[in-house]
This record gives C-alpha cells, structure tokens and sequence, in this order.
C-alpha cells in the first residue's frame, strides 16, 4: 500500500503530466496555420530531359513532386516533342501541366489556330493547361514568343494577352475539359500584367493564375503574398508555376538573388506561410541555377 507521501508525489507528477500534455496540444495549435499554409501542389521541370521523350519520373519522385510542368515553345509543339515524357508521367500519376508558348506576332485567331492544331496530341494526358509562358518577353530568335513584343499597336502587355486568351480559352475548353485553365505564366516582373488583362472584367474561363516566382531584386519570390492576395479577391488560387533558388553558379543569370539551398527553403517556407491562397509551389530545374 502507498504511504500518503507517494499518493502525494504521484498527484503532482500526474499534474505535471497532463500541464505538458496541454502545453503541447496548445503549442501544436499555434503551429497548426503554418502547416495548413503549405501548397496543396508541387510542380517540378526537368524541361530538356522531358522535351527529348526521356522518362523524369525518377526525377520527380526524389524531388517529392505531385506535378510534372513542361513548357512548349511552338517548334516543340508542333513537333510532337515530350509527348512521350507526358504520357509516362500521366501513367504513373502524375499530374500533368502544360505551358504552351504562341508567338508574340500572331493574332488572336492564329494563336487559336495553333492551339487547335498542337493541343490535340497532349490533352487526354493533361490535368492543367497554361496559355503562354513568360510572354512579356522578347527572345534573341524566333523560338518561344520569338522577338515581337507582345505590347504593340497602343496595346499593353495585358490587354493583348488576354484578347490571345479570350480567342484561345474556348479551344482548351474543347479539346482538353478536363483540363484546369491557367492565366499569366508571365515573368517575376510582370505580374501587374494579370491586373491589366483582368481591368474589363474577368476572363472566360480562368481557373488559377500563374506567377514565376524566382528570387528577383525585385517582384518574384518577395511580392508572393500581395499576388495570392489580389488572386483572392478574384476567387482564384495562385500558383508558383515556376521558381528555384539562384545558387553560386558560374552561368548563373544575374537577375536572381544568390542562395543557398537552407537560405531558399527558408524563405520559400516564410512567403507560403504569409500566403494561404497560394496552392502551388515547384522547382523548375535549369543547370545553369
């Protein structure tokens, strides 16, 4: 039998016990927004791998990917090129996200032409659908968006695309349904180009809005949370289509801030947690990163 000193001791060790218990469901609370913040969706690219029909799937699963994202410029698209990556990808369960880049120079009725054209070999694999990708830009050749700018003829950036997507919109709505219909993929400078296309009122159609979201001096990674916040005032998720972190790298690009791996992860996991309506994240591989 227990004296009354040990029935004494057990009653403040249990006490004890149950305070902690308390302590660590209420500390667990706390945690709980910044967990539930995390994106539903993890895009990864391994773009010249998948363009030349090598199977990534090894790729995406060590980076704990959901998504596999492929950008195609128009000579890939109408070469056929990755179909062969997207349909091995889609096999194993992966979602599956095209970007779609049109020339700059074409109108409204030819970038719809060329979607009816392309798309049909890629929509039965297809969970997401971009129209254009980094179309604020003008490239050095005419692959890609090629070199006409996409703000011409006392037009903006913004305005030209989204007459571009109210031609094209009803082509995905056609050949892929079942595909998710995204908005933008414009560069981490240009995201102010999404406000524009949607200054006459919201486009047909649109399901999500994509942003590059690298590590910039300015715009990109830093101004996540004011874009997943303007893309819930137009009852839209955001999704970073595209980002990876600048490393020491000899090639590597100029306009991206240098990190480490811990440094951008770190950052990553600050801007998702101030940024509930950001549903997707990636990591877009480049070895010149």
């Amino acid at each position: 039998m227990e004296s009354k000193n040990q029935i004494r001791t057990r009653t403040r060790l249990v006490r004890a016990g149950v305070a902690a218990v308390s302590f660590a469901v209420i500390a667990l609370s706390l945690w709980a927004p910044a967990a539930l913040a995390k994106p539903r969706f993890y895009a990864v690219s391994s773009e010249r791998a998948c363009l030349a029909n090598r199977n990534v799937n090894p790729f995406l699963r060590s980076n704990h990917a959901n998504v596999l994202r492929l950008i195609l410029a128009p000579a890939d698209a109408f070469a056929g090129s990755g179909v062969a990556c997207v349909k091995a990808a889609h096999a194993a369960g992966f979602k599956v996200y095209l970007s779609i880049q049109f020339q700059n120079r074409s109108t409204p009725q030819q970038a719809a032409a060329y979607f009816r054209q392309v798309l049909p070999s890629y929509g039965p694999y297809l969970w997401a659908i971009g129209v254009g990708n980094e179309q604020d830009l003008t490239g050095k050749t005419e692959y890609g968006q090629g070199r006409a700018a996409l703000s011409r003829d006392g037009r903006s950036i913004g305005q030209n695309y989204r007459a571009v997507w109210n031609a094209v919109e009803p082509v995905l709505a056609r050949i892929a349904p079942q595909a998710i219909r995204v908005y933008g993929e414009f560069s981490p400078w240009s995201f102010y180009a999404n406000q524009q296309g949607f200054a006459s009122g919201r486009p047909p159609g649109v399901q999500a809005i994509a942003a590059h979201c690298y590590h910039t001096f300015s715009g990109g990674l830093a101004q996540v949370p004011n874009d997943a916040s303007w893309a819930a005032s137009k009852g839209l998720p955001l999704w970073c289509s595209e980002m990876g972190p600048g490393l020491a790298k000899p090639k590597a690009p100029k306009w991206v801030v240098r990190d480490t791996w811990t440094s951008w992860n770190a950052l990553v996991t600050k801007i998702e947690a101030e940024s509930p309506n950001l549903k997707m994240a990636g990591y877009y591989y480049d070895p010149a990163f």
